[in-house]
């Protein structure tokens, strides 16, 4: 995304600073204080109405008009009632960066008007603002500190982006105390305009940032934004999330997605999807930080753990199982390799005692021994300090071995007095070291999620399978006509949607009175359960809160007539005794399917009122707390993110005890997940469904009960395939039929086979210089791409030799942030040429931007190549040499600009 704008505020080559004065509560003051001190090398001025000739020694002047230049960059400290008026003469001016560090500008403020004020102030000129209610930057790289905080920070390879002013002052002083550095350091304040995902993508692309720290609240503004800067930044650089659940502001109340119970497991589950870790407290921030950032690759996730005692060794024991972390077990060669080393009370198993005699090299030979063993993946090493073994000796010979392992190696030394230098010996050796069993057992997790994450994230999904389209057509028309007359559907046509998705449910019956009840059970034979219907539980989740009472609506176990009729009347007066009887929607009738060994489950969607639809999955039933295991994921999902999402949840481990085919079960429950998560990308009205219970047994998976919600259209947090823009294509001079598309995740392989089809000279032209083979990282990047950023369309044909596709050419196009310019870049198969692909590809490209807005499609190519000159002109682009840059750029203005700023961004 474009963040070229970004450098005025973070690399300005000059500041004006307003309502900067001498006085020691000057606000102004002090930023222009810490600029001076920080040694800022730009041209610094000062503002100030009272008509000062300096401020601390820094030129000063009445107003915008008196500048001697117009500064890159305008930080504002005036009273909240002036902002505005400030940055509408700076827009006048043309300068086109404005950091607000002024509040009260807050919507429940007695001056709440002034927020939007500033905003209207900025957008005729395109001014951007950061703020209002921030700290400001600090950039030491660049010697600048911009902002209020009470000590200067210095330079590292880590930026901190937060959301709180105050927490991030507090933060600067706790990093300088642990002598942590940055790279950047800024709050937002209350996000007017430069929001976090404008921030996250710019340090995304910065090579002195390897990590990014973030401190947030709350998502302000799009959430699909933001997502998509996390996912996107989170493939090349670590990202930590530091949320805080307390908002003291009032009207910034939380509205839970229905049958969600804490706001939490969202951010949990979004943070997860986007590839970030997310940590509870800023002690676990920068233990993660050091952990993450100095982690060898990960081979798997089963821990070792070495201790020179045992206390120690079940403090971390016991904390890794509870964070459903894995032990590993030793094989028989390390048993008895450790065993001549340990004392004969060892019961060969992990953790490892070492017992309180163990020396240096003792606690090194163990940890060289371990990191052989195949079945450990990480090891732990705890030491409390003694006689035997000083913590710094022990500390040298554990980082002899550390070195030389490709194991990940953490250390615990625990203790203060003398585990200090033990300490410093590992930081300086780059181990990983900790104070507490605790913590790095924490600290071995985060690495695990992370690990989790990343996978998960660069995972080749499975091959594409497009179910039933007529279905889905009239799945798409029972819901428009539903939503015509009710925000509901009715049982009946719940389970007809299941249907149409090809979810199998029972045979169902419905009455509207007792007789029928009684008809519908004699026809079905067998035992049967009855339901009333009523005005509350045609609505998902309804029973949510009150699971107890699910039984006042619901007759199970009926096997003779005379137990229909009874138990049927009993529920017709306990409904009647709670609603009116237009509330009372009649009686569902089935047949009991309880036994096979069922296990019941708890599925469904959701929409969260800031991340938007969401797949629920957990256990279920009519008489458990449903709530105690939800498992969240973001859609759409494939294969591997739905087995991600059964694997989190506490049915997973039932389901393994007693399934009599597990990978079996597992499949179907994951393509039931996916199948809901094709209803939510198909069906934008549907508002929330849940499956309750939904039973597993050797027949396979059913749908007992469901109920269905319609709302408005949502808008996923994360862009689905882009399905619509599928089109049946002939090739032009050997007639072959193929597909134009988007690209998708499962063409991986395909992809791998076009590049390296590739000639040379054509791999030369494309990137502008040789390369080799991409790695699976790079392939999943350009092939799991996120559609709101880029698009990549292929035109994909069957082999004409053996089974599968082949991706014959390829074109991209990336679009900034605004939708201002697109940048594309296309190649096509050496053996394809004269197949009319070029045009195809490029003229798809071309009603694609221009559909969505985009004002001008731009490219480059060398001077040499002169096919895609010659292709570039045939398409109506204007092509001209650039000098500076030795290319040949080629542009097409695809919308005129309807904005003064688009104006100026297309001349800049």
């Amino acid at each position: 995304m474009s963040t070229k704008y970004l450098k005025r505020f973070f690399k300005p080559k000059s500041i004006a600073v307003f309502c900067a004065s001498e006085r020691e509560d000057s606000m102004g003051g002090i930023v222009l204080r810490n600029l001076l001190e920080s040694g800022y090398a730009g041209k610094l001025m000062a503002v100030n109405s009272q008509g000062m000739d300096e401020v601390e020694g820094v030129a000063c002047v009445r107003s915008v008009g008196e500048l001697p230049e117009m500064p890159d960059l305008a930080i504002i400290c005036s009273p909240p009632e002036s902002v505005a008026g400030i940055i509408r003469k700076l827009g006048a001016n043309m300068v086109k960066a404005a950091m607000i560090l002024t509040g009260g500008l807050s919507p429940d403020s007695r001056t709440g008007s002034l927020r939007e004020a500033v905003k209207e102030a900025a957008r005729p000129y395109g001014i951007r603002i950061l703020g209002p209610e921030c700290m400001g930057l600090l950039v030491p790289g660049s010697k600048m500190n911009a902002s209020y905080s009470h000590v200067n920070i210095s330079k590292g390879k880590v930026a901190y982006v937060g959301q709180s002013g105050l927490l991030g002052t507090a933060m600067i002083d706790w990093a300088s105390g642990q002598e942590i550095g940055f790279s950047h350091f800024l709050t937002l304040g209350d996000g007017v305009d430069v929001d976090l995902p404008a921030i996250i993508d710019y340090l995304a692309t910065d090579p002195g940032t390897h990590a990014i720290l973030l401190q947030m609240d709350r998502v302000i503004g799009s959430a699909r934004n933001f997502v998509s800067a996390i996912r996107s930044a989170s493939r090349n650089k670590l990202v930590l999330v530091l949320k805080s659940n307390i908002i003291s502001d009032d009207r910034l109340s939380v509205e839970l997605a229905p049958g969600v119970s804490d706001e939490d497991q969202v951010y949990d589950a979004a943070l997860r999807r986007a590839g970030a870790v997310r940590v509870e407290t800023s002690d676990q921030l920068f233990n993660a930080l050091e952990t993450l950032s100095r982690m060898k690759p990960m081979r798997g996730e089963r821990l070792a753990i070495v201790c020179n005692g045992m206390g120690p060794n079940a403090l971390a024991h016991d904390r890794l199982l509870r964070k459903q972390g894995k032990v590993s077990d030793l094989t028989d060669p390390t048993r008895e390799a450790l065993a001549p080393l340990l004392p004969k009370t060892w019961n060969g198993r992990n953790p490892v005692d070492l017992g309180v005699e163990a020396t240096p090299e003792r606690f090194a030979e163990v940890i060289r021994l371990l990191s052989k063993d195949p079945n450990v993946d990480a090891i732990l090493s705890i030491h409390a300090p003694t006689r035997m073994a000083a913590s710094v000796d022990t500390a040298d010979e554990v980082i002899k071995v550390a070195r030389k392992t490709p194991r990940n190696v953490l250390t615990c030394w625990m203790g203060r007095f003398s585990a200090i230098e033990a300490r410093n010996h590992c930081n300086s050796a780059g181990i990983p070291t900790f104070m507490t069993p605790e913590e790095s057992v924490d600290a071995f997790m985060q690495m695990v999620e992370y690990h989790r994450n990343q996978a998960a994230m660069r995972q080749t999904p499975a091959p594409f399978h497009l179910h039933n389209l007529p279905n889905r057509k009239r799945a798409r028309q029972m819901l428009q006509d539903a939503r015509a007359e009710r925000d509901y559907l009715l049982h009946s046509e719940a389970c007809d949607l299941l249907d149409l998705y090809e979810i199998p449910t029972p045979n169902t019956g419905y009455a509207d009175d007792i007789n029928g009840v009684v008809d519908l059970a004699r026809r079905m034979g067998g035992s049967v359960a009855v339901k009333a219907l009523h005005k509350d539980n045609v609505y998902p989740f309804c029973y949510d809160s009150t699971s107890h009472q699910r039984w006042r609506d619901l007759a199970l176990d009926l096997f003779s007539i005379n137990e229909v009729r009874h138990a049927t009347t009993k529920l017709g007066y306990r409904i009647g005794e709670r609603y009116q009887p237009d509330e009372c929607f009649g009686f569902v009738v089935q047949q009991m399917k309880r036994g096979f060994q069922s296990m019941q489950m708890n599925v469904g969607i959701t929409r969260d009122p800031v991340f938007g639809p969401l797949i629920l999955f957990g256990v279920g039933g009519y008489t458990i707390d449903v709530l105690a295991d939800r498992n969240i994921m973001l859609p759409p999902l494939n294969f591997a993110l739905a087995r991600q999402l059964v694997k989190r949840s506490r049915i997973y481990n039932i389901i393994a005890e007693n399934s009599y085919q597990l990978e079996r079960d597992i499949d179907h429950i994951c393509e039931l997940l996916i199948r809901l998560s094709e209803m939510v990308v198909d069906l934008p009205e549907l508002k929330c469904l849940e499956i309750n219970p939904l039973l597993l047994n050797k027949r396979g998976l059913l749908a007992v009960d469901c109920a269905v919600s319609l709302a408005e259209d949502a808008r996923l947090s994360i862009s689905p395939y882009p399905e619509y823009l599928t089109e049946q294509v002939v090739l032009k001079r050997s007639g072959r039929q193929a597909v134009l598309r988007a690209i998708r995740g499962e063409d991986e392989p395909a992809h791998l086979e076009f590049f390296n089809s590739l000639s040379p000279e054509s791999i030369r032209l494309r990137y502008f210089y040789s390369r080799g083979v991409p790695t699976h990282a790079e392939l999943a990047n350009w092939t799991q791409i996120d559609y709101d950023r880029e698009m990549a369309f292929i035109v994909s044909a069957p082999k004409l030799s053996g089974a599968g596709f082949e991706t014959l050419g390829v074109v991209r196009a990336v679009t900034d942030a605004d939708n201002v310019r697109s940048e594309f870049s296309i190649v096509v198969r050496d053996d394809m040429q004269g197949e009319g692909l070029g045009v195809m590809l490029m003229q798809k490209t071309i009603d694609y931007c221009r559909a969505r807005g985009t004002l001008q499609l731009d490219g480059s190519t060398m001077p040499t190549n002169k096919g895609m000159q010659g292709l570039a002109r045939k398409l109506g682009f204007k092509v001209s040499y650039n000098m500076e840059e030795d290319v040949v750029d080629m542009k097409m203005k695809l919308n005129e600009p309807t904005e003064d700023w688009q104006i100026y961004r297309l001349q800049h």
